[in-house]
């Protein structure tokens, strides 16, 4: 039996699905490769105006450079993120988080960069900072990175613990051989379980003395100082610190110049 060969002709319009995706891969990557810094960060993906999701370029050849802080630091502002333009034309660009953001959306041109802080609430606060970047030209193109960084939750430690009162005495006098005089009070106020000391810097700004330090482990106290020599009208810089038994309280940190001269 003989077999009839029939031939079979594919019309333009009969493309498969596959190959009009492959078409579109290339003609997002075709507009928006070119002036692609090969060094920097990527979209982890991205999708047209036609509705195609594809996955866009690795992290060392992005469309957008992303610059991660190596850590943010709960309980005050901390620089979270830094994100570039990679390409040759304008980029909308938003940050998106959880913690509280300043400067996250901005409009890019070519090379110009976008630097974002975060602000960790030391309310339950998380091990690790989520954050989605997103990007669109001219609502035609948009990416989407996400990127986490770790949260250093030290500050937040013993947060209730802090000075009750805090006062700087100068006793200064011209008389007893005019040495510098100085009196620091205080008292505490919060949680005082992990409290360990309060330490007082005495630097004198008009000589050579070096810091002097006076610290005490009452958590109600007076921390007295004088000069070894005449020092009536020098300069001080006095800091004084609080303590627990992880380290200084940053945020209770005060420091004042004063003149010894008992005014």
């Amino acid at each position: 039996m003989s077999r009839t060969r029939r031939s079979r002709r594919r019309s333009a319009g009969g493309r498969s699905p596959w190959v009009l995706i492959g078409l579109l891969v290339l003609v997002v990557l075709g507009a928006f490769g070119a002036g692609v810094d090969t060094g920097s960060g990527a979209f982890t993906s991205a999708a047209s105006d036609r509705g195609a999701s594809v996955a866009v370029a690795s992290d060392d050849s992005g469309l957008l450079g992303i610059t991660v802080a190596t850590s943010v630091t709960a309980g005050s502002p901390s620089q979270l993120v830094t994100v570039t333009n990679n390409i040759n034309r304008t980029l909308t660009v938003e940050v998106a988080s959880s913690a509280t953001l300043s400067n996250s959306q901005a409009t890019l041109g070519p090379d110009e960069s976008l630097t974002t802080d975060a602000t960790v609430s030391c309310s339950s606060p998380p091990s690790n900072l989520e954050m989605t970047i997103t990007a669109s030209a001219d609502g035609q193109f948009s990416g989407v990175a996400t990127r986490s960084v770790p949260v250093d939750t030290s500050n937040c430690e013993d947060s209730t613990l802090s000075f009750g009162t805090l006062d700087i005495l100068d006793q200064t006098t011209s008389a007893k051989g005019g040495k510098a005089e100085y009196a620091v009070s205080y008292s505490l106020d919060g949680n005082t379980t992990s409290f360990d000391r309060v330490s007082v810097d005495f630097e004198n700004l008009d000589k050579a003395d070096g810091i002097l330090t006076r610290s005490s482990t009452v958590q109600s106290d007076t921390i007295r100082f004088q000069s070894g020599g005449q020092r009536f009208g020098n300069r001080y810089e006095i800091t004084v610190r609080l303590f627990t038994d992880t380290g200084e309280i940053q945020r209770e940190q005060v420091v004042v110049t004063d003149t010894a001269d008992g005014s």
